[in-house]
């Protein structure tokens, strides 16, 4: 993701801003910005600075304009808006926050809604401040990068920018604004921002809505049935995984030994797709148990987890040849147990975090599945335990595991990508010329470790 990408995400709404937000639609006929609620509603001065409440009516045509790049030029294109209340504008009933509902635009599926992390000086404030409306497009928004956090306001989180001498006139327009970080291929956002901590004293300090508040608009009884779960498309379906999985990577020259093989793997991924297993379903079924440090509880959105899901439930289903449903993916998960991780390199992991992650139903001799945003450079496999000289002494009372198991000396640990590399990359000229029938005695052959 790069910083001319996420451009596209941030919109001007009237004299503030926005930012876009596609959810999980099968059909993918809408989605959302999300913006300030104060932009169409609340208290406004006339001009003898008397405060004046006002209300946006419905029927109102609003305007909306986004950025798009074309040919390496940025233009400005109109996103047609009519407001109408439980129909296009949903407002949050206390809290300045209000999703507007448009029809689809096509590739806005890199935006994931996350809790508010410890530390966000990653993040920065994206919008149309008032004062660069003169410029040329594509110069006309910009982003404050974030220092830290302040203490929680009502409804609302306070954020000091890095720039602290940044006033009003400076942000004015602002409003309605994305905190967006991006990470990797993703755009992670916490919060629209609100208001200035102060009016006249602002010295950097913002005050943002956080995403919370957005996702209880959608769960407002009047709105059921009308706005889906923040959460990004590929949640809602395996489906958009299919011809991202099973890359097995190799050199061009031996792309043709490789290419039947990663076919027939696709195909059978396509039968999990077809099971009604979905990224969503299994994230309720075992929620922070996916994961090896539940710190990293923003990775349950990331794509990279899914992948990895995809990969293993077809794996599963080449081995045993079983329908899946949630009924069999519980018994699998007691048995073997995927888990991910999304440091720089998963091999630091035996240091101390997979000692303290959860293994609670896991029994000895059952077999914890690594999957990790980089593969290690040799994908491993351990039997029957870790080797002393790669783990140090741990302290047993920190072990979430049955009673009196030891998950370094107990279980089988192993990385998913030893099932692409060991299992086919390292053999290809066993699977060259193989029809399918070969292809899925092949594969079963070396697949039936996994779960036996």
């Amino acid at each position: 993701m790069t910083l001319d990408e996420l451009k596209l995400y941030t919109v001007r709404v009237m004299d503030g801003s926005g930012c876009l937000f596609q959810p999980i639609i099968a059909e993918n006929s809408y989605m959302y910005i999300l913006t300030a609620k104060h932009l169409f509603e609340g208290v406004k001065q006339d001009k003898d600075g008397n405060d004046i409440k006002f209300v946006t009516q419905d029927g109102t045509e609003i305007s909306i304009m986004r950025q798009v790049n074309v040919d390496g030029h940025w233009q400005e294109q109109i996103i047609p808006f009519v407001l109408t209340k439980g129909q296009t504008y949903f407002p949050h009933k206390e809290a300045d926050a209000a999703i507007l509902k448009i029809d689809s635009l096509q590739g806005f599926d890199k935006i994931i809604s996350i809790e508010i992390p410890n530390k966000i000086d990653t993040y920065s404030l994206y919008g149309f401040p008032n004062q660069m409306r003169g410029n040329a497009i594509g110069n006309k928004d910009t982003d404050y990068k974030i220092r830290d956090l302040g203490l929680p306001a009502t409804g609302l989180k306070n954020a000091q920018l890095i720039n602290d001498t940044l006033n009003k006139l400076q942000i004015e327009g602002m409003s309605g604004g994305g905190i967006l970080s991006i990470q990797g291929e993703n755009i992670y956002i916490i919060g629209i921002q609100s208001e200035m901590k102060h009016a006249n004293w602002a010295n950097g300090k913002i005050c943002f809505v956080p995403m919370k508040y957005f996702s209880e608009i959608i769960n407002y009884e009047e709105n059921n049935g009308l706005l889906t779960p923040l959460h990004p498309t590929y949640l809602g379906k395996f489906d958009f995984l299919q011809d991202i999985a099973f890359t097995l990577e190799v050199d061009f020259i031996d792309e043709n030994k490789i290419e039947d093989t990663r076919t027939y793997l696709r195909n059978k991924a396509f039968e999990v797709i077809n099971s009604g297993l979905t990224p969503i379903s299994i994230k309720k079924l075992f929620n922070y148990k996916l994961l090896i440090d539940e710190d990293e509880f923003s990775c349950l959105d990331t794509i990279n987890i899914w992948i990895g899901w995809l990969e293993f439930l077809t794996i599963f289903n080449i081995v045993k040849d079983e329908n899946l449903d949630e009924k069999l993916l519980l018994e699998i998960f007691d048995c073997v147990r995927l888990k991910y991780t999304h440091v720089e390199d998963c091999t630091t992991l035996f240091k101390d975090k997979l000692s303290k992650s959860d293994y609670t139903g896991l029994k000895k001799g059952n077999t914890v599945v690594i999957n990790s945003k980089n593969a290690p450079k040799k994908p491993f496999k351990f039997a029957n335990g870790i080797p002393r000289n790669i783990t140090k002494v741990q302290d047993v009372r920190g072990f979430r595991t049955d009673f009196g198991i030891d998950p370094f000396q107990s279980f089988n640990f192993v990385h998913l990508d030893y099932y692409k590399t060991e299992c086919i990359i390292n053999k290809l000229e066993e699977y060259e010329h193989l029809d399918e029938a070969q292809l899925l005695t092949k594969l079963k052959q070396e697949y039936h470790e996994l779960f036996n």
